[in-house]
C-alpha cells in the first residue's frame, strides 16, 4: 500500500483520509485544565441541543476569541540539546490550552547584541507522524532532518530561533488534536501562547520579533499574525511565508480527495473523502464550530504585519496559486508585502534557492528593525 504525506492530510493508496497519527504506547492524555474545557464544551453542546460523544474535543478557538482573550503562558527551560553547526540549542516548555507544549530554542554562535538577538518564531509544516516529529535516524534530534536547515539558516544571520513542536508532536501533549483538517486552527493557539511567553526568553530582543512559516506552518503563521497586535510586550516587525498552504479548508480538502486515476464510470460521483472527513471532524466536536468564519483570508483587515512570500511555481505539495491569491488579497487591501516566485517545484527549496530565500527574508526583516537594534544586529 502506497503512503504519501501532505499538509493536513495522510494519503493511503490513492485516496486521502484524515486520520490520527498517535504512536502506540505514547501518553497523549488530556490535562485537568483541558478536561475542564471539554466538560464546559460538552455542557455548551447540550445547551445547544447537540449530543456529542463522550471524549469529544472542544472546537479550536477562533481568531476573534484569541483576540478577545489571548492566552496566558510562561516559558520553562527543560534541558540543553546537542549542539548543531553554528548554534547551540535547548528545549523549553509552556502551556497551550492547558496542555504542555515544547519548543526548540536555537542561539546563534555570534556575539549577543547589546539588546539581545532579534527573535524568529519558526513554524514547521505537516508531519505525517506527529509523535516522531524531530526524530532523525530514530533519535530525538529536533527539528529532525527535513527542517534541520531552518534554525541554521537564521541563526547564521543573527536570529534567535524558536521552533514550537505543536500539540501532539514529539513529547508535547495533545495527540488527539494532531490530526485532521482542523489541526492548524488548534496549533494557532500554540503559536499565540508562545508569543505571549517570549518575555521569559533570555537574550531575546522583544522589540524585533519575526515569524516564519513553511507550508502548513504558513497558514498557522498567518492566523497567529491576526491576533499578534493584542499581545503586549513584543513588537512583531514582519513575517515570511514559504510555500504556504492556502485557499479555504473545503478547497484544500476537495483538491486532495480527488482520485489519482480517472473514475471508471464517467457518470458516477467523484469520491470526496477529504470533504467527508472534514465534515465528520466538525460534527464530532463537543460544541458547534463554523470553520468558514475562522478562515484567515476573511480576516485580513486585522493584519498589521508586513509579509514576504516565497513559492515555487511547480510546487506539487502546496499550490503556487494559493500564494498568488494571498498576494492579490494583500494588494487589494494595500497591505505591505513582497512576493518571490521561484522556478522549479521544490516545496522547501534547495541549495542556493534556499539560501537566497533566507537572504531575502533577512534583508526584508532588517528594513523593518528598529534603527538602533538593526545597526547592532548586523
Amino acid at each position: 500500500m502506497q503512503y504519501r504525506s501532505h499538509d493536513g492530510f495522510r494519503s493511503i493508496g490513492g485516496a486521502t483520509a484524515l486520520v490520527p497519527s498517535a504512536a502506540p504506547g505514547r501518553d497523549r492524555g488530556i490535562s485537568a485544565a483541558r478536561a475542564l474545557g471539554i466538560v464546559l464544551a460538552l455542557a455548551a453542546g447540550a445547551a445547544c441541543g447537540t449530543a456529542p460523544d463522550v471524549g469529544a474535543l472542544p472546537p479550536p478557538r477562533t481568531i476573534d476569541e484569541l483576540r478577545t482573550r489571548p492566552p496566558v503562558a510562561r516559558l520553562q527551560r527543560e534541558q540543553s540539546l546537542a549542539s548543531q553547526r553554528g548554534f547551540s540549542s535547548y528545549l523549553v516548555s509552556y502551556r497551550s490550552a492547558g496542555l504542555k507544549v515544547h519548543a526548540l530554542v536555537a542561539v546563534p554562535a555570534s556575539p549577543r547584541p547589546k539588546h539581545g538577538y532579534p527573535v524568529l518564531v519558526a513554524n514547521h509544516g505537516f508531519h505525517p507522524d506527529p509523535p516522531r516529529y524531530g526524530f532523525a535516524a530514530g533519535v530525538d534530534s529536533r527539528p529532525g532532518d527535513y527542517y534541520r536547515p531552518a534554525p541554521a539558516l537564521y541563526t547564521s544571520r543573527g536570529y534567535l530561533v524558536v521552533m514550537p513542536d505543536f500539540l501532539g508532536h514529539n513529547l508535547s501533549e495533545g495527540g488527539a488534536y494532531a490530526h485532521g483538517a482542523l489541526a492548524p486552527a488548534w496549533y494557532t493557539e500554540d503559536v499565540v501562547a508562545l508569543l505571549v511567553a517570549l518575555r521569559d526568553l533570555p537574550d531575546a530582543d522583544l522589540d524585533n520579533v519575526f515569524l516564519w512559516g513553511h507550508s502548513m506552518g504558513g497558514d498557522i503563521t498567518l492566523r497567529a499574525l491576526l491576533v499578534a497586535d493584542r499581545i503586549s510586550g513584543i513588537a512583531i516587525r514582519a513575517a515570511s511565508l514559504w510555500s504556504s498552504s492556502g485557499g479555504d479548508l473545503a478547497e484544500r480538502a476537495s483538491i486532495r480527495s480527488k482520485p489519482e486515476s480517472p473514475v471508471a464510470d464517467a457518470g458516477s460521483a467523484v469520491p470526496r473523502p477529504g470533504l467527508d472527513a472534514l465534515n465528520a471532524q466538525v460534527a464530532s466536536l463537543a460544541a458547534p464550530y463554523d470553520w468558514r468564519a475562522n478562515e484567515p483570508l476573511g480576516h485580513l483587515g486585522l493584519l498589521r504585519t508586513p509579509l514576504i512570500l516565497h513559492h515555487a511555481r511547480e510546487d506539487s505539495s502546496t499550490r503556487h496559486e494559493w500564494s498568488e491569491q494571498l498576494a492579490r488579497e494583500l494588494s487589494l487591501r494595500r497591505l505591505p508585502h513582497r512576493f518571490h516566485s521561484h522556478s522549479g517545484g521544490d516545496h522547501f527549496f534547495q541549495g542556493d534557492a534556499q539560501r537566497l530565500a533566507a537572504d531575502r527574508d533577512d534583508a526584508y526583516f532588517r528594513e523593518r528593525m528598529t534603527g538602533v537594534r538593526a545597526a547592532e544586529s548586523r
